[in-house]
């Protein structure tokens, strides 16, 4: 067997492709693709007690979350269909004018990405975002976040100003 493919396997674009090139190979035979990747669940236990050591400790602790902004989701959920994800679900649209439910990442979320990694697919679905929670903040972090929100409340304030 000299076909062998080693693959993350949250990756999508790479399985895709891995998956191609088994298909489109001239050598005859058995093909193989190792799908390399620990499973969330399990990962999410063996974190969860590692964080919970730390935040004791008082170590900053960053926790990756995904979500959906409501106001620009278009309601195809074509994110559900494509990832199969147990943490994307629907919503009623908070929006009157819209019928359509709206998706929504639930609190299971185990920060795998997989959602967003097939949100390019989803007609370039673009209310996907990525946050960074983080626990046990250090000065450079708190400064960070106050300039941050110092440049939004300027820019909200600009953009209040600008005529209609």
């Amino acid at each position: 067997m000299t076909w062998l493919r080693k693959v993350r396997t949250y990756g999508v674009a790479t399985m895709v492709a891995a998956l191609g090139d088994a298909l489109r190979s001239a050598e005859h035979g058995l093909k193989v693709i190792i799908a390399d990747g620990e499973c969330q669940l399990v990962r999410q236990r063996r974190v969860r007690s590692e964080d919970a050591a730390k935040l004791a400790r008082g170590v900053r602790v960053v926790r990756t979350r995904y979500g959906v902004d409501e106001e620009i989701c278009t309601g195809d959920h074509s994110c559900i269909r494509l990832s199969g994800c147990p943490s994307l679900t629907v919503k009623p649209n908070p929006d009157p004018l819209r019928s359509d439910p709206v998706t929504t990442v639930i609190d299971s979320c185990v920060g795998c990405g997989l959602c967003g990694e097939v949100a390019h697919a989803a007609v370039l679905c673009p209310s996907f975002y990525r946050a960074e929670l983080i626990r046990n903040p250090t000065w450079w972090d708190r400064m960070a976040a106050a300039l941050r929100r110092r440049v939004i409340g300027w820019l909200d304030g600009v953009a209040q100003k600008a005529p209609a």
